[in-house]
């Protein structure tokens, strides 16, 4: 029997776990955690460890779909993944959530990191949310793409919608199962997600649909607070004027805006230079004070001196992010 492999890849939140359930003719096998991080802010659980389903092509050939946590924290199982239970996949989807403040960064961020496994692989860009965001266009994504020299299909999808992800799916795979009829695993796909649509209050699509509804809405602060490690956080705008915080010590809210001017001071005197994007002071046993820059806010955070400035940065990139207080956010790809 003939088995192909499809590695699911992309920002938390994007849609990977929703995807491969919408086509999975098995119950997916997740790893669904609590959220404890900066996702609290779109999400009530996040995926630790890796997401599996099945979806059979036709009587000699099925399909294993495989989804990697968004997490850079969880990067362990990203190189479990490429380097053995993904090894041979034929395929790889990078997910990219267009709701997202800078979705182009995170087009860049993911593209790097999986380089060497995406060359020499069927590769496609599945682009989710567009219908809730219009600001980063489908040739913004291309151009991007073409900026980089790699040319490969990129379509606008709904992560819940079983055609749509077999869209994708057909796109990867077409070349490689040239044996399979798509048009019956079309309405095979179709039929079960007819099933899935009213599922049993006992069973794992139910409990699923439970855990994975809309989360109240927060401030970025709010969820920096709520998040792993945080202490405490500060907001500010392009101008450098306070949206929110939740720091009691107003040394360390001053501190914050004087790293901010220190930057802006930097890039006016040397604008040959890139752009700061974080600066960070650690003390020995102390609090850690890291601020996060963007052309259009910034995020300042106050952590646990047990925080690697990796952890604390993932927190901080998914929180600006996920803000709610940007403008022109395109603009900074």
């Amino acid at each position: 029997m003939k088995s192909y492999k499809a590695l699911f890849i992309g920002s938390p939140g994007s849609g990977k776990t929703t995807a491969i359930r919408s086509i999975s003719e098995i119950d997916v096998v997740d790893t669904d955690t609590k959220v404890s991080d900066s996702t609290i802010k779109r999400k009530r659980t996040t995926t630790v460890g890796m997401d599996y389903g099945k979806l059979t092509l036709n009587d000699d050939t099925s399909l294993h779909l495989y989804g990697t946590p968004g997490q850079e924290r969880f990067k362990f199982m990203w190189d479990l993944m490429v380097s053995d239970l993904a090894k041979d996949a034929s395929a790889v989807i990078l997910l990219v959530d267009n709701t997202r403040n800078y979705p182009l960064k995170d087009l860049d961020f993911y593209l790097d990191e999986f380089w060497d496994y995406i060359i020499g692989r069927n590769f496609v860009v599945a682009v989710t949310r567009s219908d809730l965001d219009e600001t980063t266009r489908l040739e913004d994504y291309q151009n991007h793409l073409k900026a980089r020299g790699m040319l490969a299909p990129t379509i606008f999808i709904d992560a819940r919608k079983s055609m749509h992800v077999l869209d994708i799916i057909n796109s990867a795979m077409m070349h490689d199962a040239d044996s399979v009829n798509w048009s019956d695993v079309s309405h095979r796909v179709a039929m079960n997600e007819f099933k899935k649509r009213n599922p049993d209050p006992n069973s794992p699509q139910f409990e699923w649909l439970r855990k994975s509804r809309p989360v109240p809405k927060m401030s970025i602060v709010e969820a920096a607070t709520k998040s792993r490690g945080i202490l405490g956080a500060l907001h500010f705008d392009a101008n450098s004027q306070t949206i929110d915080h939740s720091l009691s010590n107003m040394e360390q809210h001053e501190l914050f805006k004087t790293l901010k001017a220190l930057a802006d001071t930097v890039s006016k005197k040397a604008p040959q230079l890139p752009a700061i994007g974080n600066i960070s002071l650690f003390g020995y046993k102390q609090d850690t004070l890291a601020l996060f820059i963007e052309h259009d806010q910034s995020l300042g955070l106050l952590a646990n001196a047990n925080m690697t400035h990796q952890q604390i940065r993932q927190q901080a990139v998914d929180l600006l992010q996920w803000s709610d207080n940007v403008s022109d956010s395109d603009q900074a790809g």
